[in-house]
């Protein structure tokens, strides 16, 4: 074998070696903790970033993409948001690195149920944090989302292959976004909960309340439109005993390299060792 074919083999082991190194396929999985009849979750957007992207802050109007994932759970425009390099609370676009996001759970997450979705990552400073976000059903307005964006970092595996979890919801973090007066004739989600009202005929089309993003001290407890006799005890999401990890709990893991690569990495070092025997007889 000649020494180009000896060099273009050392060459694509290199490349197969550096993807290894460099990129990582991460498995989020996120299990809805409520007991049978708790609350329910949209499909939870997630976005991997250098800590550029802020969701929100509280104390603050919601952003009209914000809005959107608390009032209906669409977070289209929110991804698009992020996709554009943009932050929803920063007044500009920022230095957004490599950013990667997506969506995990095609329908409403049921109490007790657990969803999850692959994502390919640089495993570098580019995708080092995740932001969350998910609308709480049944609501007017709730959500659940970190304000901080640096609050949970992949540092750990992308340095030792870890898994990385962490609980979302927890008591005193649930928040209500201010865009829309809580009613039960108009929430999102009824139709999931036998004994409320039918599911809301379309996007936004509740009360303005013109308020801003605050955690919700008492779930449900301004609520309009309650039905008669509906125990909302299950929905209590603010209950250490009901919800002792919170609504969810999110666990990030490596994916093993597949079988193929370590075959293909040891085909090529045994075609280096073969053209090196072949050179000296």
């Amino acid at each position: 074998m000649n020494k180009v074919k000896i060099l273009s083999a050392i060459s694509l082991l290199g490349l197969v070696s550096i993807a290894n190194v460099e990129a990582v396929q991460v498995k989020v999985t996120i299990t809805n903790n409520a007991s049978a009849g708790g609350v329910a979750l949209t499909p939870v957007w997630v976005g991997f970033h250098n800590g550029s992207y802020d969701s929100y802050n509280s104390g603050v109007v919601a952003s009209s993409q914000l809005q959107s994932l608390a009032e209906d759970g669409n977070s289209a425009s929110l991804a698009a948001n992020f996709a554009a390099n943009g932050s929803l609370i920063a007044t500009s676009t920022v230095a957004s690195g490599n950013r990667v996001q997506g969506s995990i759970g095609s329908a409403p997450i049921a109490a007790g149920s657990t969803v999850s979705a692959v994502f390919d990552l640089s495993g570098t400073l580019d995708n080092q944090y995740l932001s969350y976000a998910s609308m709480v059903l049944p609501s007017s307005d709730y959500f659940i989302a970190n304000e901080n964006p640096f609050a949970h970092s992949l540092e750990d595996l992308f340095s030792n292959g870890h898994s990385v979890s962490f609980n979302i919801g927890v008591n005193g973090t649930i928040n209500d976004a201010g865009t829309e007066v809580n009613d039960f004739s108009s929430s999102a989600g009824n139709g999931l909960f036998a004994g409320l009202p039918p599911m809301q005929a379309g996007p936004n089309i509740g009360a303005d309340e013109n308020g801003v993003v605050h955690t919700v001290d008492s779930a449900y407890g301004d609520f309009l439109n309650t039905p008669s006799n509906f125990d909302l005890s299950s929905f209590d999401f603010n209950s250490n005993t009901l919800y002792p990890k919170g609504l969810a709990t999110v666990t990030i893991s490596a994916v093993p390299v597949p079988a193929t690569a370590w075959f293909m990495m040891s085909g090529l070092l045994g075609l280096v060792s073969f053209s090196r025997k072949s050179e000296k007889s």
